[in-house]
Formats: structure tokens, C-alpha cells, sequence
């Protein structure tokens, strides 16, 4: 069984999936730490508690919700994960599935 790999500090895609002031394209947000399906960041863009993020590296993704926020970053919770996004390649390449 394949794991979630990562590393302190590690540089990773952040996106906000609302629809509010805060949404918009990718910006690269700091790994930090992560404690049960709790994973804390660290990112220049703002966020707010209870909005829906998107977390992308090395062919990792994970799916969540922001909990919490403060001047150092942020706790998000785990809801979904991919833990190998390769198997997705059929939609970047235009391929049908099946």
C-alpha cells in the first residue's frame, strides 16, 4: 500500500475551490506538518476558515477543508486523497476512458 510522502518545508500546489474573494488559479503553499487527517500550511494567500482547498505535489492530491487560520498558516482537514494522480494521465491527454 502506497503512502503519502512529503517532507517539512516541501513546496506544494494550493488552490481555494469557493467561489469566494479568495478563490482563483494555484499558488504554492509550505508543507509544514501533519498530524492524523490534519495537514498544517504555510502560504502567502489568505484563506478562510470552512473553505474547501485543493493540494497538489509530486503526484499527490489531496481534497479539504480549512479549519483553522492564524499569521503563521493554516490546519487543513483531509477529505479526500489521490495518492498517485498518474493514474488520471487519460484526462490531461484528452484520452476516452474505457
Amino acid at each position: 500500500m502506497r503512502e503519502l510522502s512529503w517532507k517539512p518545508g516541501q513546496a506544494a500546489e494550493l488552490s481555494v475551490l469557493s467561489d469566494g474573494a479568495s478563490a482563483g488559479p494555484a499558488r504554492i503553499a509550505r508543507i509544514l506538518e501533519f498530524s492524523g487527517k490534519r495537514v498544517r500550511l504555510a502560504a502567502e494567500l489568505r484563506v478562510q476558515s470552512g473553505a474547501p482547498v485543493r493540494l497538489e505535489w509530486d503526484g499527490q492530491l489531496l481534497l479539504g477543508l480549512v479549519l483553522t487560520t492564524d499569521p503563521g498558516g493554516f490546519w487543513v482537514e483531509i477529505h479526500h486523497m489521490l495518492l498517485d494522480t498518474g493514474v488520471l494521465s487519460w484526462q490531461k491527454k484528452g484520452g476516452q476512458r474505457g
